[in-house]
């Protein structure tokens, strides 16, 4: 098992994937024959399910693209379940202080760096047909660990976080941010800005990658401060967008 999304965040180089929230099979097919780095599977909002996102890891592993999953609290029951899915890495929300992402980083690794279960999951044991052989020796090193900074007190305690041992991302997620800053949905607003641009600062520190939820109109100036991870657009909103771009041009027909 190699996860080269790690491997490129590692070298300091940029990467890309999108969402999907939609519990579509068929989604996941599409979304990875686009040749993004990487698809998250969002199980914190939405109705998705996790027998739906072993059979999307399945799918999508089978291409270039590297699986992740969004789990939707730091719950090791969560985790755990989710990383045995074979996902390449676990994305878990709202990481506010050093002791919970001491916890959660210990419920991403095998013993002796954590606490995660031995067990034949997806990962370990695929079906009935063995899986990877070489999976528990390889995950802790492979397996891309995730944290979302999206609360003014996570940037507050950002220092003491970052400073615990096997995070690989601080992930940004700017509407959550500028909600607890009651600065309500204005992530343009500067000091929502100056928030991100300091844990970009701060991630380029400790040596850990930075990443942010970016539009076409904010990745160049993301890019520019620091973040490598970037993940934008999302299933149903490309859905949504497509239709009603085609039914505006039949619309705009002179009849």
């Amino acid at each position: 098992m190699k996860n080269p999304l790690k491997e490129q965040l590692l070298k300091g180089e940029a990467a890309f994937g999108t969402w999907q929230m939609t519990t579509s099979y068929d989604t996941s097919l599409i979304l990875s024959s686009v040749g993004a780095d990487c698809i998250m599977i969002d199980q914190e909002h939405g109705s998705m399910d996790l027998e739906k996102v072993g059979v999307m890891v399945s799918l999508i592993q089978k291409t270039n693209t590297v699986p992740l999953v969004r789990v939707p609290w730091h719950d090791m029951a969560l985790i755990k379940r989710a990383l045995d899915t074979g996902a390449g890495g676990i994305m878990i929300p709202m990481v506010n202080d050093k002791e919970t992402a001491e916890r959660v980083v210990s419920y991403c690794k095998y013993p002796p760096e954590g606490v995660r279960g031995v067990g034949a999951g997806r990962a370990a044991l695929y079906f009935s047909g063995g899986g990877d052989p070489d999976y528990i020796k390889n995950a802790n090193k492979n397996i891309l660990v995730i944290l979302q900074i999206e609360h003014h007190s996570a940037v507050k305690n950002l220092e003491e976080i970052l400073s615990v041992p096997g995070i690989d991302v601080a992930f940004v997620g700017p509407v959550d941010l500028s909600y607890s800053m009651n600065i309500m949905g204005e992530v343009d607003h500067p000091e929502v800005q100056a928030n991100i641009e300091k844990i970009a600062t701060t991630c380029k520190k400790y040596n850990v990658a930075s990443g942010i939820f970016a539009s076409e109109s904010n990745m160049q100036t993301y890019y520019d401060m620091g973040y490598r991870l970037f993940l934008g657009g999302i299933d149903a909103a490309f859905i949504y967008q497509g239709a009603s771009s085609l039914l505006k041009t039949f619309k705009d027909l002179k009849r």
